[in-house]
C-alpha cells in the first residue's frame, strides 16, 4: 500500500515539472479598468454689489424682462418635449391661427412656446409647460414701480420667487394683455426668479397648426431714481462678465470727485490665488485718477479698522493690482476707492480726496479702463504672485 502511494506521488511530481516547463502554473491577475485622470477646473465669477459716487449710493434704476429665447423651459405636465430640461424657449412662428387670434402684443416681447411647431401631445392633451427667467434687482423696493403684463394660450399662473402672484384660468388669454400689480413685496435685492406656467388646452383631432400654445409677457421694474448718476451705475450678483458690464461710467468727473466700489471674486471647485487688476488703460485723465484697495471682509464698502490694505493709496487706478486667496466655493470682497486728485488714508482708516490745484488741463479729458479678474490654482503653486502674470495679462500680444 505504501509503495503504491509513493508511486502516485512521483507521478504528480513529474506532472508538476512538466507544467512548469510550459509556464502553466496556477496564477491570478486582477485588473482595475476605467482609470481616469481629469484635470481640475477653476471657475471665476465676479460681482459688483456696492458703489458710491461722491457719497451717493448706487441703485439699480430699471430692469426689463420679456418673453424671448433667453427664457428657459424647465418642466412639463402632459407634454412630450424631445429636448432635455432645461432648454431655451422657442419663439413662435406666426401662422394664420396665431395672426387671427393672438391679438395681444407687447413692445419688445416675443410669443414663445416649448417647441415650434407644436407637438402632437400639445393637441391630444392638456399640456402645461413652465418657463423661467432669472434677473438681478439691486435697487430700492419701497417706492419702486412694478408692471407685469401677461398674455397666454391658454390659462396661466405667475410665480415670483416661488410665490404665486397672479393666475387666469380662462381659455381666452391670447386676445389681450393682463396687467398685474401689487407684486413688489415679492421682489428681493439680488437674484430673482420669474416663473410662469402655461396650460395649452387640448383639441383632439385638430391639425397641429390649429392648437398652438404660447406665452407673451413683459416685467418692468422702475426704481424711480432721481440722480443722473444712479441712472448710469450698474450692480450685479456673481456671474461671468459680459459685454457692457462696466464698473465705472462717469461722464462729468471734476477734481475732488471720489467713489467706492465693492467687487467680489468667487471661485468654484478649487482654492485659488485671485487677482483684480487693470489690464489696459488709455487717456490723459490717467494721472488724475488715483486709487486705494483693501480686503473688504464684510462687503460694506467701508475700510474698517480690522481690514487690510491691498493697493495704494494715491496710486494710479490704471495700475490697480490687488491679490487675495479665495477658498473653493466661496468669495472675497475687494473694496476700491478712487479719487480725482490726491488721495490719503489716515490711521483711523478714513479715506479722503483732495482735488485742489490747477487741474484745468484735465477738462473734457477721458480715462478708459479694462479691469480683469484672474484666478490660478493654489495647490502645488506656492510661489504664485499676481506680479508674475500682470505683464502677460496687460500685454497679451507679447
Amino acid at each position: 500500500m505504501k509503495k503504491i502511494l509513493f508511486s502516485m506521488s512521483a507521478i504528480v511530481a513529474v506532472a508538476a515539472l512538466t507544467l512548469y516547463g510550459t509556464g502553466a502554473f496556477f496564477s491570478d491577475a486582477e485588473t482595475s479598468t476605467g482609470n481616469v485622470f481629469t484635470a481640475g477646473s477653476i471657475d471665476l465669477k465676479v460681482d459688483h454689489t456696492r458703489q458710491t459716487y461722491n457719497g451717493v449710493d448706487c441703485k439699480t434704476c430699471s430692469v426689463s424682462i420679456v418673453s424671448d429665447a433667453t427664457n428657459e423651459v424647465v418642466a412639463t405636465v402632459g407634454g412630450s418635449d424631445p429636448i432635455s430640461f432645461p432648454h431655451p424657449a422657442s419663439p413662435v412662428t406666426p401662422t394664420p391661427i396665431t395672426t387671427t387670434y393672438w391679438t395681444a402684443t407687447i413692445p419688445g416681447a416675443t410669443w414663445i412656446w416649448a417647441t415650434d411647431p407644436v407637438l402632437q401631445a400639445d393637441v391630444d392633451n392638456d399640456v402645461t409647460y413652465t418657463f423661467e427667467k432669472t434677473f438681478n434687482w439691486m435697487g430700492p423696493i419701497s417706492g419702486a414701480t412694478i408692471d407685469l403684463g401677461v398674455a397666454a394660450d391658454n390659462s396661466y399662473e405667475v410665480f415670483l420667487n416661488n410665490t404665486s402672484v397672479a393666475a387666469d384660468t380662462n381659455e381666452n388669454n391670447h386676445a389681450s394683455v393682463d396687467q398685474i400689480v401689487n407684486i413688489d413685496d415679492n421682489i428681493v435685492q439680488g437674484i430673482n426668479t420669474l416663473r410662469i406656467t402655461v396650460k395649452n388646452w387640448k383639441l383632439p383631432g385638430a391639425p397641429l397648426v390649429n392648437n398652438p400654445g404660447g406665452l407673451l409677457y413683459k416685467l418692468t421694474i422702475d426704481g424711480n431714481c432721481s440722480s443722473d448718476y444712479m441712472k448710469m451705475c450698474k450692480l450685479w450678483d456673481a456671474k461671468n462678465l459680459e459685454q457692457g458690464d462696466t464698473f465705472y461710467t462717469f461722464d462729468d468727473v471734476k477734481p475732488g470727485d471720489q467713489g467706492t466700489d465693492v467687487i467680489s471674486l468667487h471661485v468654484t471647485s478649487n482654492d485659488a490665488h485671485v487677482c483684480l487688476l487693470t489690464t489696459s488703460a488709455s487717456g490723459t485723465l490717467d494721472s488724475l485718477i488715483n486709487a486705494f484697495a483693501w480686503e473688504d471682509t464684510n462687503g460694506n464698502g467701508v475700510y474698517d479698522i480690522s481690514e487690510s490694505a491691498l493697493y495704494g493709496p494715491n496710486v494710479k487706478l490704471s495700475l490697480l493690482l490687488a491679490a487675495v486667496n479665495v477658498p473653493a466655493n466661496s468669495g472675497k470682497n475687494i473694496g476700491v476707492a478712487w479719487c480725482a486728485g490726491n488721495q490719503a488714508v489716515d490711521g483711523s482708516h478714513v479715506i479722503t480726496c483732495d482735488g485742489s490745484g490747477n487741474n484745468n488741463q484735465y477738462q473734457s479729458q477721458q480715462l478708459h479702463l479694462s479691469l480683469t479678474g484672474y484666478a490660478e490654482q493654489v495647490r502645488n503653486n506656492d510661489n504664485f504672485s499676481c506680479n508674475s502674470v500682470v505683464e502677460t495679462l496687460r500685454n497679451p500680444q507679447d
